[in-house]
């Protein structure tokens, strides 16, 4: 029995001799059993990453969505409450700046890239074509592009030249050919009501309304504007009563979605301030108490014989040349 039990044990472990694998085997397959771990803990880090990050972004990038204002949102048809908003804000702000359109893309975590197509109202107007654009970054508007224009920029002094020369500028108008455009940012000596500046034999293309009671005086296009949405908007062709209508839903619209647009400041080219909603708010509840429309502070246009005309019976405290164009069929690149 014992011999058996020998016997039978040395077969047995001849076998298992046999059936071991030789050493490059043996190696081999240690090294693949560590490549599978290895790509196993590979698969699961980059799941567990990939994971971590679409909660990040289904989570956290709704909720800072949600703290800041979403232009996105507010600029979906047919309403465009954001286009509209920034629209009147410039506006009000400055002339020769006129929002036609705005389409926004949102980045995720409160950023938007804005695309604008806007226009000085003096050029040829492209339509469909973005010129300019921003981006928003949590309710912050940075990295403006606005080329070879000054759209989005707050001009100070365009009503306050002190030097300027009244007949040096009329000196070279006379120079220029019959055909020449020109256009004027005037600071009158007094202030004109709405139907002198209507009699002038100049286009007045935008005033900014004299409210002495008020620290900000807003501004107010009299020249029709651009095709906006599909909407005409005829200035030429409203009365006193519907243009004080226009300022005062300009000035609400601002009021009622400040947090659009404080970033940007509140300007009117003479002063800033810090306060823009309080300011704001007093400019409105004075403008409500307005018999008439007048301005100190507007801007004309007209061919080189008109403008001659007009200056020669001008009591200016300022005047600043804002452009000139040779012939009323050059356009300008937007």
């Amino acid at each position: 029995m014992k011999d058996w039990n020998e016997k039978n044990l040395d077969e047995e472990l001849n076998t298992l001799v046999e059936e071991l694998p030789t050493q490059n085997d043996l190696e081999k397959k240690i090294n693949q059993s560590i490549n599978r771990r290895i790509r196993k803990i590979i698969i699961i880090t980059v799941s567990a990453t990939l994971i971590f990050l679409l909660l990040i972004f289904a989570i956290i990038s709704p909720v800072m969505n949600c703290l800041y204002f979403n232009p996105y949102k507010l600029n979906k048809e047919p309403d465009k409450i954001y286009t509209n908003v920034m629209r009147d804000y410039w506006e009000l702000s400055k002339p020769y700046t006129e929002i036609m359109d705005m389409e926004v893309t949102p980045k995720g975590f409160a950023n938007y890239e804005v695309q604008v197509q806007v226009t000085d109202g003096k050029s040829e107007v492209q339509l469909g074509t973005p010129n300019a654009g921003f981006h928003v970054e949590c309710g912050k508007y940075t990295d403006m592009i606005e080329p070879n224009q000054l759209y989005f920029t707050h001009i100070f002094g365009r009503f306050e030249q002190p030097y300027s020369n009244k007949e040096e500028i009329v000196k070279q108008i006379e120079e220029l050919p019959e055909s020449a455009i020109i256009y004027l940012a005037v600071s009158d000596s007094k202030a004109r009501t709405l139907s002198e500046l209507q009699g002038l034999p100049v286009q007045v293309d935008w005033m900014q309304v004299y409210q002495p009671n008020a620290e900000f005086q807003g501004g107010l296009q009299l020249s029709n504007r651009t095709v906006c949405m599909e909407k005409e908007d005829e200035r030429e062709l409203l009365s006193e009563e519907e243009l004080k209508k226009v300022y005062l839903s300009n000035l609400k619209n601002l009021l009622d979605n400040s947090e659009l647009w404080t970033d940007l400041g509140l300007c009117d080219g003479r002063k800033a301030w810090t306060d823009e909603v309080g300011v704001l708010e007093k400019t409105y509840q004075d403008a409500q108490k307005l018999k008439t429309l007048e301005s100190e502070n507007y801007c004309v246009s007209g061919k080189k014989d008109n403008i001659l005309t007009y200056l020669q019976n001008l009591e200016e405290q300022s005047i600043f040349v804002e452009d000139v164009s040779f012939t009323s069929l050059q356009t300008k690149s937007n």
